[in-house]
């Protein structure tokens, strides 16, 4: 999953839910399109891996058509679309009777897939190994860590988007920022000191 151009998503997402509200059916599968791998690697980030999760994702899209009709632009469409699928994952911890875990950390977080943005075929065995760590390295943050990361390094994001689409203070955003990448720069230490690219 390649970073987003936001200006450009922006505008396509604009133009798909102008079109969807006109009564165009068919301009929901091209917001499905734009989103499908996005809210899946959401899920994950918040959930963990979880069997569930393009249930969940299918969960999301159909809330998400059922409320477009009452979507007000005054958030961004992904922040929305965010906050839908945090209320649907919330959901699905009550059910499983763990309510209030949304971003609790549940300790084993192996087997996560963080998009992979490096360039594999002809990158050196140096830098694959090194995106490899960092990979590692955010999989292994808490869920809250994971998300806010997420929606802010590959999503691109604002901090005000975020806490809308996290449902947290704008501070606890910037606060979970900053604590994820201290983190991330003390278990990359090795990376970092010995100079190799990372992506």
């Amino acid at each position: 999953m390649q970073h987003p151009d936001r200006q450009q998503l922006a505008a396509q997402e604009n133009r798909l839910v102008s079109r969807f509200l006109g009564g165009d059916a068919e301009a929901f599968s091209g917001l499905v399109e734009l989103y499908k791998d996005r809210v899946h690697q959401f899920i994950i980030c918040i959930l963990g891996p979880d069997r569930e999760a393009e249930d969940i994702a299918q969960e999301v899209f159909i809330q998400v058509y059922k409320s477009l009709a009452g979507f007000r632009s005054e958030a961004s469409f992904s922040t929305w679309v965010y906050s839908v699928a945090r209320n649907v994952c919330r959901r699905r911890l009550r059910d499983r009777g763990r309510a209030g875990a949304l971003f609790a950390d549940t300790g084993s977080e192996s087997g996560l897939k963080l998009p992979d943005t490096l360039p594999l075929p002809d990158a050196s065995f140096e830098k694959k190994e090194a995106g490899g760590l960092v990979r590692a390295a955010v999989e292994a943050l808490s869920p809250l860590h994971r998300s806010v990361i997420f929606l802010s390094c590959w999503e691109r994001l604002s901090y005000e988007e975020i806490a809308g689409a996290l449902d947290i203070p704008v501070g606890t955003v910037r606060s979970r920022i900053h604590n994820a990448m201290a983190a991330l720069a003390q278990k990359l230490k090795p990376v970092l000191n010995s100079g190799t690219e990372v992506g």
